[in-house]
């Protein structure tokens, strides 16, 4: 399992990466009337089709996603089943790829003042009562704690949002989450926090208990110049030989 954290903060050339990505994103990307969300989508597209290459072995321009059921991104064709996902907010994007046999899903939130409403929609009746019993300052890390865990578990499952996000755990899993802030482990999965940035909470979910200990964290502008390199380097090896043929 790795983990893998991109900084937006360095510039980046958006319009050579758009070359490289499926007609669909860039479309998509069209769309985007900001910027900050067409560089977020984008990286995080750019660091699945490493995954694909790294994994797989594939050329960029075979690389083709589709989606599950309830719309959880997946790679179209793979050799051995292994699992990916993708989370994006403020400036960064992160992602998490298994070992082998293994699901996995990943949520990064930048944390910001908790809308009673937001809390009152993603917050079952018990963990409400327990966050309304916090101090104004530990509210909002409880709220972001429980909030990327759930959308974490949902994304590994790949169910999105299709149930209620407060029902998801239950009373069992407060009981959990108050013996262990880091490392929280259900019959069935386990959790793990990274201290990306001090304003940001990032949580990973996961079938494989073994989570790593370290994480890798990257700058964007150094993502995408090493997927370019390699997408130049592709091209140089299809293209066709010439085999002494003199050239019109």
């Amino acid at each position: 399992m790795h983990i893998i954290a991109v900084s937006l903060g360095t510039a980046f050339s958006v319009h050579e990466l758009l070359a490289h990505v499926s007609p669909e994103r860039r479309m998509s990307s069209s769309r985007l009337k900001r910027e900050d969300d067409v560089r977020r989508a984008l990286i995080g597209d750019i660091l699945a089709r490493m995954f694909a290459m790294d994994i797989e072995g594939m050329r960029n321009d075979e690389i083709r996603f589709d989606k599950g059921v309830f719309g959880k991104p997946r790679l179209s064709t793979m050799r051995e089943p292994w699992d990916y996902n993708i989370s994006h907010s403020g400036k960064w994007v992160a992602g998490i790829v298994s070992r082998k046999g293994q699901r996995v899903g990943i949520d990064i939130q930048k944390m910001a003042a908790v809308n009673p409403a937001f809390a009152r929609y993603s917050l079952s009746a018990e963990e409400m009562e327990q966050y309304q019993n916090l101090k104004p300052e530990a509210q909002t890390r409880y709220y972001y704690d429980l909030w990327t865990r759930k959308e974490s578990y949902l994304k590994m499952e790949g169910i999105g949002l299709t149930n209620p996000i407060r029902s998801v755990f239950s009373k069992q899993y407060v009981l959990k989450y108050e013996q262990s802030m880091l490392s929280d482990r259900l019959p069935d999965h386990a959790f793990r926090q990274y201290p990306v940035d001090p304003g940001y909470v990032l949580t990973a979910c996961s079938t494989d208990f073994r989570f790593p200990d370290q994480y890798l964290v990257v700058r964007a502008k150094d993502l995408a110049e090493v997927f370019l390199r390699r997408c130049r380097a592709q091209a140089e090896q299809s293209a066709p030989e010439l085999n002494g043929l003199p050239v019109l």
